[in-house]
């Protein structure tokens, strides 16, 4: 296979251990079309696992010798590895790096489409679709979970997690805004999929934007779907939580003199200072399923804003990507499009759930949620807001942690409800 001077470019910037580990688990052995390059990609990630060191000419010499491929195959595999080591001090490196993405995009679409056309030849359209879906929108490919070594890769595990420590809680997970539920829980991990379950009017949405508005000031990119409220009526409830402005003041725009003072003085402070920013995205439920919302992503992404926290609100409105005749069939594909889709792109999402009616007047469980056994089961992490009828009445909410795949459950606290500006706030114990 003919070389490209790009993907040259880039097998020579691997050959680095500070390139080779920041790229690791995002440039895959499918990335490179070359077979030389390919074959010395998987021997540079062998041999990194294994002795965390970068492999010199004369070790790629020495593994071709014990391959199976044929003298002239050796020597155009071992020339083209020789021109990437002496090359690798003198390539633009700004330049490598900045259309690594672009590269992988491409190998991933040209390798989906090389796939759908031969299910399409089999006359397996539905096959095709599906493949290209899989690939194209979940971003999922069969060496994107490579098997895993219990006792060879120990040391390798052990590096990354003491890289990991050594990076802030709060740029690992997903804060909770309440303090006693972080300290048992530290938050919503990458990739997982989680919920703030409730019924109708207990503060679902509010609660939303309180995870929103929390992440995006420990400086995550936040991008939040609105499915039943417009885009400025979610922008508003934000404005009236960030300035504890009475949010009808702002709808109305009826600010006395002292509030519109309040309001502008609290955002010329902090705008300048966020480097960080909460997007809203306003969709029609029968349009939005997760096809669009990874274009949405995309887009973004292409504009400079690269999504760190993703609010669906609400997945139980949203269609699946695939169609099902029966509703708790159609509403849990929607819920395992969104758990997938969270899963692969390692990103942390967050969505709302409607309670049964009997959960009125009590304390909810998992059980509780609608459509219970596909929700509980698919979702990693479930948050509960719940009323007994007394604290219903005094605007209380118990917020606790039903299910947590990878935690500690039964964490929960008792809030107030100051809906007229958008906020949960702690009752002390």
């Amino acid at each position: 296979m003919s070389l490209d001077t790009y993907e040259f470019d880039l097998f020579a910037f691997l050959l680095s251990k500070k390139q080779l580990s920041m790229f690791f688990t995002k440039i895959k052995l499918r990335h490179f079309r070359n077979d030389a390059l390919r074959w010395g990609y998987k021997v540079l990630r062998e041999h990194y696992k294994k002795y965390k060191s970068i492999p010199n000419l004369n070790i790629f010499k020495q593994e071709l010798l014990k391959t199976t491929l044929s003298g002239d195959e050796k020597k155009v595999h071992f020339s083209v590895l020789k021109k990437a080591v002496r090359k690798r001090k003198i390539i633009d490196k700004r330049y490598v790096k900045d259309n690594i993405d672009k590269k992988i995009d491409r190998e991933d679409i040209l390798i989906a489409l090389d796939k759908a056309v031969i299910e399409v030849d089999k006359e397996n359209i539905s096959g095709a679709k599906k493949g290209l879906i899989k690939a194209l929108i979940l971003g999922e490919s069969d060496d994107d979970f490579p098997v895993i070594n219990v006792f060879k890769d120990w040391k390798m595990r052990q590096i990354v997690r003491k890289k990991l420590s050594k990076i802030p809680i709060e740029q690992r997970f997903i804060s909770t805004p309440f303090a006693p539920i972080n300290f048992a829980t530290y938050g919503i991990q990458q990739s997982e999929a989680a919920t703030v379950a409730g019924l109708t009017g207990v503060g679902k949405s509010i609660m939303l934007g309180e995870f929103g508005l929390n992440s995006c000031l420990e400086g995550n990119n936040v991008l939040h779907f609105t499915l039943e409220n417009t885009g400025e009526q979610t922008a508003q409830r934000y404005d009236s939580r960030l300035t504890r402005i009475k949010y009808d003041t702002i709808k109305l725009y009826e600010f006395d003199k002292s509030e519109l003072g309040s309001f502008e003085k609290i955002f010329n402070i902090i705008s300048p200072k966020m480097n960080s920013e909460i997007k809203i995205k306003e969709t029609i439920r029968n349009k939005t399923d997760m096809v669009l919302v990874d274009m949405v992503i995309e887009s973004l992404r292409q504009d400079g804003f690269n999504t760190q926290f993703l609010l669906l609100d609400s997945c139980d409105i949203m269609k699946g990507v695939g169609s099902n005749r029966e509703y708790r069939l159609d509403r849990t594909s929607v819920y395992w499009d969104f758990k997938d889709y969270c899963k692969m792109k390692r990103l942390p999402g967050m969505t709302t759930t409607q309670l049964i009616k009997k959960a009125k007047g009590r304390k909810a469980t998992t059980e509780d949620l609608s459509e219970a056994y596909d929700k509980a089961r698919i979702l990693d992490l479930v948050y509960i807001m719940s009323q007994t009828v007394e604290e219903e009445k005094r605007n209380f909410v118990d917020f606790a942690v039903n299910k947590n795949r990878d935690g500690a459950t039964g964490a929960h606290i008792k809030l107030y409800k100051a809906s007229e500006v958008m906020e949960f706030r702690e009752i002390a114990a």
